[in-house]
């Protein structure tokens, strides 16, 4: 007997031998699916795709963009949160998605602060408040003043109802006690078009879609919604410079995992992150976007996320905001 239990034990040394390295093997060990809640060609989108490449290159493995668009990013963020917590399946959203979605829907089957932890955030976009050429003011405060000299015949225009660009006028109208008529649009562009045509008269919103009306003359900057002047519009001052020291608005994207992720594969995945968006040819790419490159790790993008939830959840509550 004791010669046949080591005769066993010799023979299924190997087999443990080989076993070992695949039982350890390092994440990511298959594909990763990156879900995201648009249609391809948007903001959200094309900077993924510029990210991804560089995770696939610096982890071995694709890194595949899977857009699954609607509900504002809803069924998107329910496909990961319904997915097993291995790393395999992420989600890489909005502003809009991940602090503004549980104060807008209800019976949401997850909760994005609850069930969705940051690996790192990837950029920050800034804001422009613009005004059509014709309205007689050319500053922030000549644009208040003529708000509180005309109450409710300023029409505010936003890329929709619940959406980042609503938001943000509603928390510039609340901020500065001002009567705006807010006038949503399916999109950013026709919202620009018409602010453009003078069928409305202001907007807060990213200023790529609207470079060629202001550099025609038909659309007015008035400020940057950013704690800094930008290099795209160095003579543009901040909103605080301006005259509206307080308010900020822009937009910024996160890379998520469900919450349960072994934290192994999400410190690979923060590493990888940080390295990439440190690269001056992918800074570059974004720049061209109109975006920052700009990275906070897990534990500083836990902090602002949950700190923008709670801002954007105020302004939402506050303004009474519902979408159906």
């Amino acid at each position: 007997m004791p010669i046949e239990v080591s005769r066993r034990a010799t023979l299924a040394a190997p087999a443990l031998l080989l076993a070992r390295p695949a039982a350890a093997q390092e994440y990511p060990a298959r594909p990763v699916r990156v879900v995201i809640g648009f249609p391809p060609g948007g903001g959200v989108d094309i900077v993924a795709r510029l990210i991804m490449p560089r995770l696939s290159e610096a982890l071995g493995q694709p890194f595949l963009v899977e857009n699954r668009a609607g509900a504002n990013g809803n069924i998107a963020m329910d496909a990961v949160h319904q997915s097993t917590p291995d790393g395999y399946m992420l989600f890489y959203g909005n502003v809009g998605n991940l602090a503004v979605t549980n104060a807008l829907y209800r019976n949401l089957s997850f909760d994005t602060l609850r069930d969705f932890v940051p690996i790192g955030q990837t950029m920050e976009s800034f804001s422009v408040i613009a005004v059509n050429a014709e309205l007689p003011v050319r500053t922030l405060p000549e644009l208040m003043a003529y708000a509180r000299a005309n109450p409710g015949r300023l029409n505010g225009a936003s890329a929709g109802a619940g959406g980042p660009t609503h938001l943000a006028l509603e928390l510039f109208k609340r901020q500065f006690n001002l009567d705006i008529t807010h006038v949503p649009y399916r999109g950013s562009a026709p919202a620009i078009v018409d602010l453009a045509g003078g069928r409305v008269q202001m907007i807060i919103d990213g200023y790529s879609l609207m470079r060629s009306p202001v550099e025609s003359g038909r659309v007015r900057v008035l400020a940057v919604t950013a704690a800094r002047r930008e290099p795209l519009l160095p003579d543009t001052p901040t909103t605080a410079e301006a005259g509206a020291p307080g308010f900020e608005a822009g937009s910024w994207h996160m890379l998520t995992a469900p919450r349960g992720t072994p934290q192994a594969a999400m410190d690979r995945l923060q590493g990888a992150l940080g390295r990439a968006l440190a690269e001056p040819a992918l800074v570059a790419a974004m720049a061209q976007q109109g975006v920052a490159a700009r990275f906070r790790n897990q534990r500083e993008a836990a902090a602002f996320f949950a700190a923008e939830r709670e801002r954007w959840t105020r302004v939402i509550r506050e303004a009474n905001i519902t979408v159906e």
